[in-house]
């Protein structure tokens, strides 16, 4: 901004959660739709679930090369024709005629999505100095949050209205929007210095082992115990993440950047934003399951149960923010952590599982997720150097999304059956195992949040500029 700041920043702000908000519900709006497209188009469950699966594999793909191409150049221009090939994409999906097509069309939807994801962040870095930055990332991780969790839910009701073409079409008015704001209302950007070369080869290690691992996710929905198949794609997936990790040991250039992992805040914060990720899908999948097949409740009372979580982070995220650029990250990070650790025990340690104690938990792992991620996301970007910012932003993006593919596989590994049907988690086993599984489940990720917690003390507690500008 040279040395000065933007007197229009918080109404740019709304544009940039609007990209948030389409490209993050997008991710599970579809979801509800699956069975019907089957139908539609006359082929199985497993070959629709590509549908879902192409969307995300295409953000984890792309997100790191587009972080590097937006530092390059005008990463105005990126963002703002993000939400227009988003809208394209939209548009083709709800107008395709057979899965193909809609397969290749969704990819071109995930494309621009990684657009609007790879640089919303480093938006919010470029538009606002150091001492707003929390409150601003704040209201954004909101954003992600009632995304993330509320598309399921708002793709079922608009299904009891319409047909599925209109889970997309919504995205248009609200994307062309976008595009024509964005190009109109966001600050240029001076091109980047970094000419470094692009890792080709580890964006699509990083795509295939994720891909592989999903696929070994499915897989054990359907299995008992560790089946041949399990394993092998269990194996493979590890062995080209491994292959990844070997690769960007030996080149300066790795969609890893070893220059962001050298600051001690964007690692540490990456490693726990992973693992609170990590925490909340593990948590949320069996949960819904269990109220349906074990407690008996209709959906329409999940849904609002589920509405606590993004509800208490709605509330919490904006204050933690502000905590944070008054006094520093250290406390309101070890805090959300704590309150995520302490909520795994309304599950894990209470003497039966009950919709009170369900309840409990997603309140408070709701409070501490909006006091973590507020934080952690405005303490990461605030270190990232000028030159990379918006690799820094796909980086927090990207670990959010392997954390949510993790908690998936960690999910099924420990519960088992995790079907449509109310009983499936219920399949081959007596309710009361499911419940002991549901809790050693609960007990690990009681330790995942509680390491993030106690990393505190590895982290730098310097506090926000109280003057200055943004980068």
């Amino acid at each position: 901004m040279n040395g000065t700041t933007n007197p229009h920043r918080w109404k740019i702000l709304q544009i940039i959660n609007m990209g948030t908000l389409i490209s993050t519900l997008d991710v599970g709006i579809v979801n509800v739709s699956l069975p019907v497209m089957a139908d539609e188009f006359g082929v199985t469950l497993a070959q629709v679930q590509w549908v879902a699966t192409s969307y995300l594999l295409t953000m984890v793909a792309l997100l790191p090369f587009l972080g590097k191409l937006s530092d390059r150049g005008d990463r105005r221009k990126i963002y703002s024709f993000g939400f227009l090939i988003f809208s394209i994409g939209s548009v083709c999906i709800a107008l395709s005629d057979g899965i193909v097509s809609l397969l290749v069309y969704r990819c071109l939807q995930g494309l621009g999505a990684t657009m609007i994801m790879a640089n919303s962040q480093a938006m919010v870095r470029q538009l606002f100095p150091d001492r707003e930055r929390g409150r601003a990332l704040g209201i954004n991780a909101v954003v992600i949050s009632i995304g993330s969790i509320s598309g399921p839910a708002l793709g079922g009701l608009l299904l009891e209205i319409a047909d599925w073409p209109w889970l997309f079409w919504i995205n248009v008015p609200i994307g062309l929007c976008a595009f024509v704001l964005g190009l109109r209302s966001f600050p240029n950007t001076k091109a980047g210095t970094d000419r470094s070369p692009i890792d080709v080869a580890g964006a699509f290690l990083l795509a295939a082992g994720t891909c592989v691992l999903m696929l070994a996710a499915e897989a054990s929905k359907h299995s008992q115990g560790l089946s041949p198949i399990l394993v092998m794609e269990g194996t493979a997936g590890l062995a080209l993440l491994i292959a990844l990790g070997l690769l960007q040991r030996k080149i300066s250039y790795g969609i890893l950047d070893r220059e962001l992992f050298r600051h001690r805040k964007i690692l540490i914060g990456s490693i726990n934003s992973f693992f609170i990720s990590l925490a909340q899908t593990a948590t949320m999948l069996p949960i819904v399951f269990y109220l349906q097949g074990q407690l008996g409740y209709s959906s329409w009372v999940i849904g609002l149960l589920l509405i606590v979580q993004p509800l208490m982070m709605g509330i919490t995220a904006p204050y933690a923010g502000w905590i944070r650029d008054q006094f520093g990250g250290y406390f309101p990070i070890t805090i959300g952590s704590l309150c995520c650790s302490v909520s795994m025990l309304f599950i894990s340690a209470l003497p039966s599982v009950t919709i009170v104690g369900i309840g409990l938990q997603l309140g408070i792992f709701g409070i501490g997720n909006g006091f973590f991620h507020a934080t952690n996301n405005a303490e990461i970007m605030s270190a990232a150097p000028d030159h990379k910012v918006s690799l820094t932003g796909s980086l927090l993006a990207l670990v959010r999304y392997l954390g949510n593919i993790a908690g998936i596989g960690l999910a099924t590994l420990m519960v088992g059956n995790l079907g449509s049907s109310n009983l499936d988690i219920l399949e081959g086993t007596h309710g009361t195992n499911v419940e002991v599984r549901i809790r050693m489940l609960f007990v690990l990720c009681f330790i995942f949040c509680l390491g993030v917690a106690l990393s505190g003390k590895f982290r730098p507690r310097d506090k926000p500029e109280n003057a200055g500008t943004s980068a």
